[in-house]
């Protein structure tokens, strides 16, 4: 099943502590968790955000209907982020022009079937994130494990999916940390179309993802006030792509929009 992981522009700002005349201290939520919540385009008041995540895998050992294996993971995750003129005057936020960031987050996920249409994924993810503009690393950690039940109908067939995620990150150069959990519920319903591309069926699919943030995911945090995120739902469709060997095994493209 495709999950479409994306949030606010606010969520892959700079790795930065913003200092305002007068004013409490500010946080701006890190770019270092665009490895597990954006893809795409993003645009609100203050940032525009692209982020193209590339995700790279390979499967140490297959896993069957009643054997487990084992899946390696190392996701690239790119992302340009312009900053509005509204924050002019406050200190310590990095240039604001084309600022280019990048993340390996490798993880290790382990896939355990508990019956001939479920499987279990416990994982565990730890990498580096970089703001190259600005020269800033950020560590990397997320652990949770993921669920799917597949319903087979004839032709058609829908997935119910969860995933349960703690992600934490840490400025490696000033120490400071902060991290969120989620838990997710997704529906995808799938099914066959009539039109090839290059030769392949396309499948048509269309999906529903709940995220319940068991800590807020705080975008801004100001000493006195903050804005978090604590609800979301995004619905959206999704198409296959015609089967080449750079592309990964059932690679999807598809929209959603997320309410929140």
């Amino acid at each position: 099943v495709t999950m479409l992981l994306a949030l606010f522009a606010d969520l892959i700002v700079p790795a930065a502590t913003v200092h305002a005349s007068e004013r409490a201290e500010v946080e701006l939520t890190n770019f270092a968790f665009a490895n597990y919540l954006g893809r795409g385009f993003y645009s609100s008041d203050n940032v525009n955000v692209f982020i193209v995540k590339i995700p790279f895998s390979s499967t140490l050992e297959a896993p069957t209907e009643t054997e487990a294996g084992w899946v390696l993971h190392y996701p690239v995750t790119l992302g340009v982020t312009n900053i509005s003129d509204d924050f002019d005057g406050v200190e310590g936020v990095p240039d604001r022009s084309d600022i280019g960031t990048v993340s390996i987050v490798p993880g290790l996920e382990y896939l355990y079937p508990v019956l001939d249409n479920w499987h279990l994924a416990p994982f565990a993810d730890f990498g580096i994130a970089r703001d190259v503009s600005n020269e800033v690393n950020i560590r990397v950690r997320g652990a949770g494990v993921k669920s799917f039940v597949t319903f087979d109908f004839d032709s058609t067939w829908l997935i119910f999916a969860n995933r349960l995620l703690y992600a934490d990150q840490t400025n490696l150069e000033t120490s400071q940390d902060t991290s969120f959990a989620v838990f997710e519920t997704a529906l995808e319903y799938t099914t066959p179309t009539s039109f090839t591309i290059g030769g392949s069926a396309v499948n048509l699919g269309y999906y529903f993802v709940n995220y319940h943030y068991l800590d807020d995911l705080v975008l801004v945090d100001f000493l006195e006030d903050r804005i978090s995120l604590q609800d979301k739902n995004e619905i959206g469709f999704t198409f296959t792509l015609p089967r080449h060997a750079w592309l990964p095994d059932n690679a999807e493209i598809g929209l959603g929009v997320q309410i929140t």
